[in-house]
């Protein structure tokens, strides 16, 4: 009885030893794309007529604005003009401004983007007056500087 113990804990063993990622690997495409493709906007506000009961704060909600881009690889600019869709809320009309947006971009297969020379990172509110740069590093390595502006029309 004992034996077999020992036999089937090294059969267990053996096969935890082995690895199945060293037979017939397939080889993965390495991407180099360091593009920015598209990107989106939103704004943030406290909505001060929903508050949570547990809490007492008041919700803070997102509207999506409607963008146009313009995305030159060659300049490698991504110049995004943003309006504000026909439901957005009117009490927030005149505070929204550029110097409180949240910009997303999409990218690359495979790439990162990282935030350079002071830019904010993406995906929380900023201030997006004036352009800033990025860079998008593909995953063999290769690395764009990308320039991103936003223009806000209300």
């Amino acid at each position: 009885m004992k034996s077999i113990k020992y036999i089937i804990i090294a059969a267990v063993m053996a096969l935890a030893c082995s690895s199945c990622l060293e037979y017939n690997l397939k080889t993965l495409d390495v991407y180099d794309g360091a593009d920015i493709t598209s990107a989106y906007v939103y704004y943030r506000y406290v909505d001060n007529s929903k508050t949570f009961p547990l809490s007492g704060a008041n919700a803070v909600k997102q509207s999506t604005l409607s963008v146009k881009n313009s995305i030159d690889a060659g300049s490698k600019t991504c110049n995004i003009t943003a309006s504000l869709p026909s439901n957005f809320p009117e009490a927030e009309k005149s505070k929204i401004s550029a110097s409180q947006l949240v910009v997303a971009v999409q990218i690359s297969t495979a790439a990162v983007i990282t935030p350079t020379g002071g830019s904010p990172a993406l995906g929380t509110p900023a201030d997006w007056s004036s352009p800033h740069k990025y860079i998008v590093e593909a995953a063999d390595g290769t690395q764009k500087e990308w320039t991103i502006s936003v223009t806000l029309n209300k």
